[in-house]
């Protein structure tokens, strides 16, 4: 429905911006300036089933309805399509700005971080290029314990969190901490503990060769091995709680088997 109501906007020159954004029409763009400049500049193209339009240079496209495949530097419809066009310098300009907008703000994420303190301007855009963006939806599993990581993560927007876990009880060890797996990365090290999403986060993601391109100037600390007493503690309590609430409900079973057994008290009179 919102995409019938968007080609409706194109095509009568009133597109909103907002409905533009929601549907992601253009991919890495998320300034609200932006988005209303090329929402304004959209034009639709339909093509009929089985017709085939060629692609130029001059254009970035997006199928908004239908179904289409691009073979050859061509689009054939496989069925009605109604494609968006729009200036292709003009987005690459703005994807250009957000990428190096998206690039400072992680420098500056990086730079509160005492791992990264040791790092230059150079460096730590170096370490950002290398990277890549994530968006995990929330109680999305990252890291579970005893599994060596392949990458390190740090937070943008959003919230981990940190527990572990063992016989089906969990212990929450840290919800506000914004950088994971690093030491464990580097090192080849398992994870002592697990670590998930608890709403939709935004991440960046660092593989371990390039986190070992920069080994000498990070200043990494081993992870110190955590206190699992209070865990065992809870472990135990837990358990004293299940057994408890297990002997309350057989004893309540067997209470009310014996009153099932017991002769049933006659409740009209008999002569």
């Amino acid at each position: 429905m919102s995409k019938q109501l968007l080609k409706e906007q194109i095509k009568f020159g009133q597109c909103d911006p907002n409905l533009f954004k929601q549907l992601k029409i253009v991919e890495g763009i998320e300034n609200d300036a932006a988005i209303e400049l090329l929402s304004k500049r959209a034009t639709l193209m339909e093509i009929k089933k089985d017709k085939t339009v060629n692609i130029d240079d001059l254009h970035y496209y997006k199928l908004l309805l239908g179904d289409i495949i691009i073979r050859d530097n061509k689009i054939i419809a496989l069925q009605h399509s109604d494609i968006i066009l729009i200036n292709k310098k003009l987005v690459e300009y703005f994807q250009q700005e957000e990428k190096q907008r998206k690039i400072e703000n992680s420098i500056d994420i990086l730079l509160d971080i005492s791992v990264f303190k040791g790092l230059n301007y150079l460096q730590l855009k170096q370490l950002i290029n290398e990277s890549s963006f994530i968006k995990l939806n929330e109680n999305r599993m990252i890291f579970h314990q005893g599994i060596i990581p392949t990458d390190c993560i740090i937070l943008l927007e959003g919230q981990l969190q940190q527990f572990k876990s063992t016989e089906g009880i969990e212990l929450i060890l840290n919800q506000n901490r914004k950088y994971f797996a690093i030491y464990e990365c580097l090192n080849s090290k398992p994870m002592q503990y697990n670590v998930k999403t608890i709403s939709e986060c935004s991440l960046i993601k660092i593989n371990r060769q390039t986190l070992l391109k920069l080994e000498l100037d990070l200043k990494v600390k081993k992870e110190l091995n955590i206190d699992f007493t209070q865990f065992k503690m809870e472990i135990i309590r837990k358990k004293e709680w299940l057994r408890f609430k297990t002997k309350v409900i057989e004893d309540a079973n067997k209470d009310l088997e014996k009153r099932r057994l017991l002769p049933k008290l006659r409740t009209q009179s008999q002569y």
